[in-house]
């Protein structure tokens, strides 16, 4: 039978959390060799409940749990979150139903953590679109940005963790906001690489289609009971207008039923595809006469933009799209960079349509604002459904050029 045990959770130096566990059976081979793990904050958990704290260990391994139908153990739990786990359960069910989600908590106590007078709000902040997007929408409430050390920047990159805390800290003190940052290595706690096989007929991958989003949900709530949060903010990455495109583990029919104390998740913008966010937000910078830098890339490390991978080109073209000058929000952009874009675009680079229609949309409107309008002719005029098959696309994606690859790179290890 698959297990998995906390042993101890106990908090070291006031700000510090740590979750001993042990695992049993067949699933095993999900897990690291850790049977610890951690998260640090910078409020005092002492006064937080060990029912409370559990949530975010919890929530890391939930869906491994509900897929390998195994039975975590734990001490105590929230009542607010163990009343709503069947929902999220079907979230992932609804998402993927080729897949089979049993499992379960066994607990020996079951804690009410409300309390009446939460009125403050939290929300999970990247410094990206989508974060400056929920943001703005919310600002009147003032909700504490929450950053997460471990999520998309390594803990190794300390030049990109304080890279990112700067800019964070920048848009705090500019906008008359606290924040929070999170530290933990949550994402080494599972073999990402085993978890991918076991959910390869989803066609999604570990981190993307189950793992991130009720993780880093979760990784706030000692925060949230803390700082007497009754909304935590996830913004979308995706849009309802594209539902049944993709998968992903970010939805509102988990993210909605994520409950802790008297705080609850609220997934934020789905309504909105990108291009409408991009547009949000360059309309909330003009009104209050500000730049900002958008940390939307996946590819560079130290916490900047790089410019010149898919998700720094599709924000970049938006933003011309909009009239703006890309390098006005973070980006390192002139004519020679839209030829490279224009070469990547046609002969490198695998897009999804519909994240470009929406730009190529905008982009087709608002010509007459476009600085250096002929230079974007190529995007303008591009067959969007045809870009993924060019020849050197063809050529770049086949099977036998991933075997060259390999087989390079194979006799390059043996030299060395």
């Amino acid at each position: 039978m698959n297990k998995i045990r906390i042993n101890d959770i106990r908090i070291e130096n006031n700000n510090r959390v740590v979750w001993s566990y042990e695992v049993e059976g067949e699933w095993s081979s999900c897990f690291t060799d850790l049977r610890e793990s951690y998260a640090e904050y910078d409020v005092d958990l002492l006064a937080v409940p060990l029912s409370i704290l559990v949530i975010p260990f919890i929530c890391n391994i939930l869906p491994a749990v509900w897929l390998c139908d195994a039975v975590a153990y734990v001490g105590r739990i929230d009542k607010s979150f163990i009343e709503h786990i069947e929902m999220i359960k079907d979230g992932y069910r609804n998402m993927y139903p080729m897949l089979n989600f049993k499992g379960s908590i066994d607990t020996q106590s079951i804690e009410d953590n409300c309390v009446s007078s939460c009125v403050h709000s939290g929300s999970l902040f990247s410094g990206g679109v989508d974060a400056y997007t929920t943001f703005f929408r919310h600002y009147e409430e003032k909700p504490s940005l929450v950053t997460i050390w471990g999520a998309d920047i390594n803990l190794n990159d300390n030049t990109g963790w304080n890279n990112l805390l700067r800019q964070v800290q920048d848009t705090a003190d500019r906008f008359g906001v606290g924040f929070h940052t999170i530290k933990s290595d949550f994402r080494s706690v599972l073999n990402e690489n085993n978890l991918d096989r076991i959910v390869m007929p989803s066609n999604d991958k570990w981190w993307h289609g189950f793992q991130n989003s009720l993780s880093m949900i979760s990784l706030a709530s000692p925060v949230a009971y803390a700082d007497k949060w009754k909304t935590v903010y996830i913004a979308s990455s995706f849009s309802e207008d594209t539902e049944g495109m993709f998968t992903g583990g970010s939805v509102p029919s988990i993210d909605n039923n994520v409950y802790f104390g008297s705080c609850k998740a609220e997934h934020d913008g789905y309504e909105l595809n990108r291009q409408q966010k991009t547009a949000y937000v360059v309309e909330e910078c003009k009104k209050r006469n500000q730049n900002l830098y958008l940390r939307v890339c996946w590819e560079s490390k130290g916490g900047r933009n790089c410019s010149c991978c898919e998700k720094c080109y599709r924000t970049i073209l938006g933003l011309v799209a909009e009239g703006e000058d890309p390098n006005s929000y973070g980006f390192v952009w002139d004519r020679e960079s839209i030829s490279r874009c224009r070469r990547g675009f046609m002969h490198r680079v695998k897009i999804y349509e519909y994240d470009y229609y929406p730009i190529q949309n905008r982009m087709r409107d608002n010509q007459d604002n476009i600085r250096d309008r002929d230079y974007y002719r190529w995007f303008i005029d591009v067959d969007l459904s045809k870009v993924n098959y060019t020849l050197i696309k063809r050529i770049r994606n086949s099977r036998l050029n991933s075997l060259i690859i390999r087989g390079v790179n194979r006799l390059k290890r043996i030299r060395l």
